[in-house]
């Protein structure tokens, strides 16, 4: 660095100094020069002094400038002695002056006290009060006591200055430290207070957005990009794990597409690792732990190891709505199950048959497709009641549901139309594959033996089908469900056990054509 940029980068008091110190060195050439000129028995000691002064100066200077490392104290100390034997040899030389020196003593001794810490003040202005003294006794001591109060006076207002000064700009240093210890400490409660508006914020918008919906699932990404906002959290994963099952009933992750299962505590978690983080960078923490429900947060592990105290609290606020949220899913989800499904059967219900029926028939009617339904009977299930009780008729009920799911696609929707009837609706299914799904499952049921009081698979059953298919015998939902009503009672009536189709009718072709077609199925 060079000088210029020394000065450029000193503080206010350093160059203040430097003036000064240029200032008194030019002043003392032009004493001496004055003095060698006209009192020349003097020039000696005023050369000697003004020599030792600019010496010091030319140490005094670059230090502190910080051209080379010493220890300020150290310097001022020895520069104050140099400036002190100049400043006794220049006071005796020219005391017939009146004391012309005595204003540089008192700016030696601000300055010197300015400069140094507190606990050196004293020595530097022993130094200082020491050098005056003895310059003033040493040319002529003090012959009177007005001579000598005068010197008092003037040597107290020395020590005074070296004394009072350092406490006075001590203390001005100390409450402008604690101005601004106080100013810092506002910053910081100022930024403490808006991170905590910040989470607050972000708790009652996440609180808000997982009870705004009773499906869970669709804010989950919604929920980690709030948190990412807030914590700073990259990628992360949040999952809510029911213990009891041992399995994740809610999972939110931004990991990335590469997710794998991980383990923690004895749970599988899923998607808890990604091909951007390895398990071994990985971290998981619990945030909740309420009977049988656990929530685990799982990042990259410097992440999870820099959360503080206030990120966890509001990983755990989070984390309480959000069980409190997932449950409340949960719950919709059941009772919107159970408001479709039959109870005894599990399977859909009589309200929800009536739903999907209405939606094939009139997607069959748009797309110019058929739709068949089945309306099945159980034989004489009467006879099974009566014979061995209405729990084992309820566990045959239930077995015949099971049957029918087995029997048809998945495609097929499955309902108990009430007592020991049932449905079965075959989208994109016309009246000839109906009837061959409507044998498959006659067959199925009476080859299958269902259990009786003692467990024992003697029962044997046998049902009574109609079928009717969209638009071959019905024009809308409601005769479709009649034809197919119609055809059970047909079976019932002329022997049951077996598969029966409205009876084979003709119908015109639309705009007046000549042509007919057959509709219906062979019984």
């Amino acid at each position: 660095m060079t000088i210029v940029q020394r000065i450029r980068s000193a503080d206010r008091m350093t160059l203040v100094t430097l003036a000064a110190r240029i200032a008194g060195c030019l002043v003392l050439l032009y004493l001496y020069a004055h003095v060698a000129t006209h009192e020349a028995s003097h020039a000696n000691s005023v050369a000697t002094g003004a020599g030792l002064f600019i010496i010091s100066s030319l140490f005094l200077v670059p230090g502190l400038l910080g051209a080379y490392r010493v220890d300020l104290n150290r310097l001022l100390v020895f520069t104050l002695v140099a400036d002190g034997i100049a400043l006794g040899l220049l006071t005796s030389s020219l005391a017939q002056y009146e004391d012309p020196f005595y204003a540089w003593y008192m700016a030696e001794a601000a300055v010197a006290v300015l400069l140094v810490r507190r606990r050196s003040t004293w020595l530097l202005t022993a130094i200082i009060v020491v050098s005056y003294v003895v310059a003033q006794t040493f040319h002529q001591a003090p012959h009177s006591a007005l001579l000598f109060g005068s010197l008092i006076v003037k040597t107290a207002v020395l020590v005074l200055v070296g004394v009072l000064i350092p406490y006075i700009v001590g203390g001005q240093e100390e409450r402008q430290a604690g101005i601004e210890a106080q100013h810092d400490e506002v910053v910081r409660l100022n930024e403490k207070l808006e991170r905590s508006v910040a989470e607050l914020r972000a708790v009652t918008e996440i609180t808000e957005l997982i009870h705004s919906t009773l499906e869970i699932e669709p804010a989950g990404p919604v929920l980690l990009e709030i948190l990412e906002k807030v914590i700073s959290i990259p990628m992360a994963s949040i999952q809510v794990v029911d213990k009891s099952k041992q399995e994740t009933i809610f999972s939110a992750s931004n990991l990335g597409s590469g997710a794998a299962v991980r383990s923690y505590s004895g749970l599988e978690l899923a998607g808890a690792v990604s091909g951007g983080l390895s398990d071994s960078t990985l971290s998981c923490i619990e945030l909740v732990d309420h009977g049988n429900t656990l929530v685990v947060f799982c990042a990259d592990t410097e992440v999870v190891d820099s959360l503080d105290s206030d990120d966890r609290i509001v990983l755990q606020a989070v984390a309480s709505e959000l069980v409190v949220a997932v449950e409340n899913s949960r719950l919709y989800r059941l009772t919107k199950r159970l408001a479709i499904t039959d109870e005894l059967t599990d399977l859909f219900n009589y309200r929800y048959l009536q739903q999907r029926l209405d939606d094939e028939v009139s997607r069959a009617e748009r797309f110019g497709k058929r739709v068949s339904l089945l309306m099945l009977d159980i034989d004489d299930f009467k006879r099974v009641n009566d014979t061995y009780g209405h729990q084992v008729g309820d566990a045959v009920l239930a077995e015949v549901g099971q049957v029918l799911k087995s029997t048809v696609r998945e495609v097929d929707l499955v309902a108990r139309y009430g007592g020991e009837e049932f449905t079965v609706i075959l989208p994109e299914t016309d009246a000839s594959g109906a009837f061959i799904v409507a044998e498959k499952i006659r067959e199925s049921i009476s080859l299958h033996r269902f259990p009786d009081a003692d467990g024992a698979r003697t029962i044997h059953l046998t049902v009574s089908i109609g079928l009717a298919s969209y638009p071959a015998h019905a024009a809308d939902k409601e005769s479709l469900l009649r034809a197919a009503d119609d055809a059970v009672y047909s079976v019932k009536e002329t022997g049951k056990d077996r598969v029966r189709a409205p009876r084979l009718h003709l119908r015109r072709l639309p705009k007046d054509s000549d042509v007919l077609e057959v509709e219906g199925a062979a019984e």
